[in-house]
């Protein structure tokens, strides 16, 4: 009986090693809690489920940091600036969000100086990447702009631009400022002398914009040669029915912003009433 127990011992202790050693492997970030080290500084141990060849890391975290959320976001900032050359964890993930709070701690003064000097030399933003355009020099990020046009050929810059946050946040707030005719004439000048695209495409479903640019090439041609599009747009043409639709959606408040936009450049008629013709 006791050589049955032993071997039931030994198979149990056998199994909990082996899920011990899976879950090590696999996750991202290990769930082991942080420690000290002789020079007092915070050290968190985790393993990339990537290369787990490479065994686990560790990140040292400088013993001046009190702030429970930087202590959690800390990795992910190293993480972060090693593969994209800045800090500045966009939103849309729990890490990001940590760089909210630490945005608004430091509004709050609740950063203590050593803390907030290590971010700055990190490179980290401190204002809200929805002030981009209010906190960031024109002229700086004017040839950031000009240097991604270079590379992509295009002024198509997604809100979340991981490899510059600012960057992306900064050329939606100028878009969104434009509508509201809050950009400074001069500014609007140097964009336009460089063909500044003031709508962006990168909002809409593929369908939507296939289509728009369809109906808006057909309305533009008519518009250009002089014709008359209510004499065109007939209840049952294909383009005045695909406009129908939209007003009906808007009417219905199912109708996104950035279509309404788009929408609203139309020549030769009004959308919002497409029996009203411009």
């Amino acid at each position: 009986m006791a050589y049955r127990t032993a071997i039931v011992a030994l198979l149990l202790l056998t199994a909990s090693s082996a899920t011990t050693a899976f879950m090590t492997e696999t996750l991202r970030v290990s769930a082991a809690p942080a420690h000290r080290s002789h020079s007092g500084a915070t050290s968190i141990e985790y393993a990339a489920a990537s290369s787990p060849s490479d065994g686990d890391k560790t990140i040292e975290i400088p013993s001046f940091v009190v702030s429970p959320v930087l202590t959690q976001v800390y990795p992910a900032l190293i993480a972060h600036k090693a593969e994209y050359g800045n800090p500045n964890i966009p939103l849309g993930s729990t890490d990001g969000k940590r760089c909210k709070t630490l945005r608004r701690l430091h509004f709050q003064h609740k950063l203590t100086e050593e803390e907030a000097s290590l971010l700055t030399e990190m490179g980290f933003a401190f204002h809200a990447f929805e002030d981009a355009y209010y906190e960031c020099d024109f002229e700086e990020m004017m040839g950031k702009l000009l240097d991604y046009h270079e590379e992509f050929q295009t002024y198509q810059i997604p809100k979340k631009y991981k490899p510059d946050p600012e960057l992306g946040a900064w050329v939606t707030m100028l878009r969104r400022l434009y509508r509201t005719d809050d950009v400074p004439k001069i500014q609007i000048d140097k964009l336009d002398a460089v063909g500044f695209e003031w709508l962006s495409t990168r909002k809409c479903g593929g369908s939507f914009m296939s289509k728009y640019r369809e109906v808006l090439s057909y309305l533009s041609n008519i518009v250009e040669a002089g014709g008359d599009v209510s004499e065109l747009l007939r209840d049952d043409h294909d383009v005045m029915k695909w406009v129908d639709a939209q007003r009906l959606a808007y009417e219905n408040g199912n109708l996104s912003d950035s279509r309404v936009e788009y929408l609203d450049e139309l020549p030769g008629i009004d959308w919002k009433n497409p029996t009203t013709f411009a």
